[in-house]
């Protein structure tokens, strides 16, 4: 583990973070394991799997005690899936002449007899420091917990300088408590500016929850994995170059007027339609 680093604008300069919950899936507890497979004598790995890259069935002997069904498929070689299929991702040129590869997976906890999550939940957005400190919190509506419909639950923030991650923690939302499900964690170091990804994050438990039950590490562990969206770009003129005129010398060394400004949440210009010029219409002689 190394501590992210923090993000280093010039003047005027502030980068904003868009987030998006596309969907929940998985949500009891999880190993994520690497497994090396190999391809068989008829050249696949001879997994049968899901549209989501769940493992269903073994086609084949060539992996059978390494790969399970009901192992959920996150990664290739530490290259994520997001929505693209396993398949699709093998025969590619980065690994069609591969016959062998370390697939990362998450697999239910043998014996494990942990209910699925249910009920009322909401996720909250905060942006982190370089030692993981908090510095902005934004939660989200409460929601149903479903794992066959699209959340959609989206945060647009301005990122104060010195900001070195943003993390989205998932929480259930009971009568007099709001206990943490986990978190998944997002570098700014590992962000590409400008450019929208959409991926799997696995939720981690919070340490000590787990190292009190003395079942693995806690880096190894899940508690539910959600596809996220996300782009970090600079300012709002990059989403639409007319919804933010002033000039970047006009603002101040932090990139923002004022706290009001800070906490407003970026949204591109809206476009309004003109109205319609009234139709001429040729007078109509009586009968």
């Amino acid at each position: 583990w190394r501590p992210p680093i923090p993000w280093q604008g010039g003047m005027g300069e502030t980068p904003v973070l868009f987030v998006k919950i596309e969907r929940l899936r998985r949500l009891y507890r999880t190993e994520r394991i690497a497994v090396p497979v190999a391809r068989g004598p008829d050249g696949t790995f001879g997994l049968g799997l899901t549209d989501d890259n769940e493992v269903s069935k073994l086609n084949s002997e060539t992996n059978a005690g390494l790969v399970f069904p009901g192992d959920q498929v996150l990664a290739v070689e530490g290259v994520g899936l997001g929505r693209d299929r396993l398949s699709a991702v093998l025969s590619s040129s980065a690994f069609a002449d591969r016959q062998h590869v370390t697939l990362h997976v998450s697999r239910k906890r043998a014996g494990a007899k942990d209910e699925p999550i249910s009920g009322d939940v909401f996720a909250s957005l905060k942006l982190l420091r370089a030692d993981g400190t908090t510095m902005q919190e934004y939660p989200s509506d409460i929601w149903h917990a479903r794992t066959d419909a699209a959340w959609g639950a989206c945060w647009t923030v301005r990122c104060p300088r010195g900001a070195a991650a943003a993390a989205l923690t998932l929480h259930r939302s009971l009568l007099f408590t709001d206990p943490v499900v986990g978190t998944a964690s997002l570098p700014f170091d590992e962000m590409e500016e400008g450019e929208i990804r959409a991926a799997w994050h696995g939720f981690r438990p919070e340490r000590d929850r787990w190292a009190t039950r003395a079942v693995g590490t806690a880096d190894a562990m899940l508690h539910g994995e959600a596809l996220l969206s996300v782009r970090r770009f600079m300012e709002s003129s990059s989403v639409c170059p007319r919804s933010d005129h002033r000039r970047s010398d006009q603002r101040h060394e932090y990139g923002w007027d004022s706290a009001d400004e800070f906490f407003t949440v970026v949204s591109p210009q809206q476009h309004r339609p003109e109205p319609l010029s009234p139709i001429a219409e040729p007078p109509i002689a009586p009968p």
